[in-house]
């Protein structure tokens, strides 16, 4: 039987979008296996469940299903703390969930029968003037906070100097990330259980600078110069946290925490891209 007992479901779909298919996955979970499954307090009140937890709590759960999108994922990655997640796709693409909404409960019956996989990523650590800010699964991107002008970037890896560069913005990938925004703009593949990160310059003026990879232990930092301090912003995943200002730093290494996800033997990395970008 499987080791999990208490379940988070957590989903950020409107009411009227997937409401009975969400549903069931919460019925496999209670009725079928006889489970303790909560939901985001959010999703909760949707639904009218009584059972309900703040999104910063399912750390403290055995399992995390997750109900959505590649958003979504992203999303409940920041909470998850390396608690084991399971993404049911119901929003587009989905390449980081396993399962879609029509195998959801053929995926769960594999997992209550230990028939998975555990597959950790690594996730990027990001401190700016010394304050971490959120952790990222997929991209930290340092860019201009104006979209159609060029930031002026100095870049350095491990202390040795990568010179100034103009360009639209830099991106620090995972190879978790590596499938995202890092490959539209020119990046690498990486298999995501790599130790690695993957620095990716946007609309680069110069060509002395192309995507590169690092090993996970390096530590890159990005500064600004004068006068231009005030353009810069730091996205993670597609989330604004963070501004550059006079002498800012900005540090991005690996992180200690991974995110774990759920997995099937029989369905890999290359499956998915295979699938979903025709690799």
């Amino acid at each position: 039987m499987s080791q999990f007992s208490k379940i988070a479901v957590v989903s950020r779909l409107p009411k009227d979008r997937h409401t009975k298919k969400c549903q069931e996955v919460i019925d496999i979970l209670t009725e079928k296996y006889k489970l303790d499954v909560y939901l985001n307090d959010s999703f909760a009140n949707q639904i009218d469940y009584d059972k309900s937890v703040k999104i910063e709590r399912i750390k403290d759960f055995d399992l995390i299903v997750a109900l959505g999108g590649d958003g979504t994922i992203l999303w409940v990655a920041r909470y998850s703390n390396e608690v084991p997640l399971f993404g049911i796709n119901a929003g587009h693409l989905g390449f980081l969930t396993t399962a879609t909404l029509e195998e959801k409960e053929f995926g769960l019956n594999r997992i209550m029968k230990d028939d998975y996989i555990l597959e950790h990523c690594m996730r990027l650590k990001v401190t700016l003037d010394g304050e971490e800010l959120p952790s990222a699964l997929n991209e930290a991107y340092a860019t201009n906070k104006l979209s159609a002008h060029i930031c002026h970037l100095n870049i350095s890896v491990n202390s040795f100097n990568l010179g100034q560069h103009l360009l639209d913005g830099l991106m620090v990938s995972t190879p978790v990330g590596s499938t995202a925004y890092a490959l539209s703009a020119g990046g690498s593949i990486l298999e995501p259980r790599i130790k690695a990160m993957q620095i990716v310059p946007v609309n680069s003026v110069s060509r002395r600078i192309r995507p590169f990879v690092v090993p996970g232990e390096a530590k890159i930092t990005i500064t600004v110069p004068e006068p231009f301090e005030d353009d810069v912003v730091v996205i993670n995943d597609g989330l604004l946290e963070g501004k550059f200002k006079k002498n800012s730093v900005l540090e991005i290494t690996q992180a200690h925490n991974e995110t774990v996800f759920v997995r099937f033997p029989d369905y890999g990395f290359f499956n998915r891209l295979q699938d979903k970008l025709d690799f």
